[in-house]
């Protein structure tokens, strides 16, 4: 999320909804394709909307690589009556290890890193910044449906020359797996910024997409 608007406005709630539509294009290749709606506090207003595209080469079992670009659209202000929208462009990096830790606990570890360039608005002028995210994440089956999912994510920024703390997302989550490829998840994250915190609601789904018999 884009980190100039005013944080003594920032509403203490929010709705995030993602749809992931991750496209096997051979064993060891996958289109990864995510887009997400994020609302101006408990209403339906829009704070931000995104499209992420990337490259995932599956190495083996335990490890993946993936890069790619995104577009993300940021309200400049928490005000509705603020129609402007801030533009910004990223180019993203990641590294993914997972490991079985028993037959239903599942450990996975994620690196991103994030080039961002933000498009002059009424209020800010056009800067970059860079950005590196670290998230531990368990999910533990409950069942043949439905599985438990917790992580953190810890995100560090250097903007005009200086690394600094930007947020930290700790998450709880219930995963329903509809059928073999699609799943429905929902749950909860307490968002940590700076000087202040929100209660976000999330919900997702995620459709899987094979052109190969794997």
């Amino acid at each position: 999320m884009v980190t100039h608007i005013c944080v003594a406005q920032r509403p203490k709630t929010g709705i995030w909804v993602t749809a992931f539509a991750p496209v096997h294009l051979a064993k060891q290749w996958q289109w990864h394709n995510e887009t997400g709606y994020r609302t101006l506090g408990s209403s339906v207003s829009p704070l931000q909307y995104y499209y992420r595209t990337a490259v995932r080469w599956n190495c083996n079992e335990k490890w993946n690589i993936a890069a790619g670009v995104a577009f993300f659209f940021t309200r400049t202000s928490f005000s509705k009556s603020n129609d402007e929208f801030g533009r910004e462009f990223r180019i993203w990096e990641e590294l993914i290890h997972q490991r079985q830790l028993n037959e239903k606990l599942k450990a996975v570890f994620r690196f991103r890193t994030e080039q961002r360039f933000f498009a002059e608005t009424n209020v800010k002028s056009p800067y970059k910044a860079y950005r590196f995210r670290i998230r531990p994440q368990l999910t533990q089956k409950i069942s043949g449906k439905w599985d438990l999912q917790v992580a953190d994510e810890y995100m560090q920024q250097q903007k005009l020359g200086e690394l600094s703390f930007d947020q930290n997302r700790m998450m709880l989550s219930a995963i329903f797996h509809i059928n073999t490829s699609m799943q429905l998840q929902g749950g909860y994250m307490w968002l940590k910024w700076p000087e202040a915190s929100q209660q976000i609601l999330t919900v997702s789904f995620q459709k899987n997409i094979s052109f190969h018999g794997g």
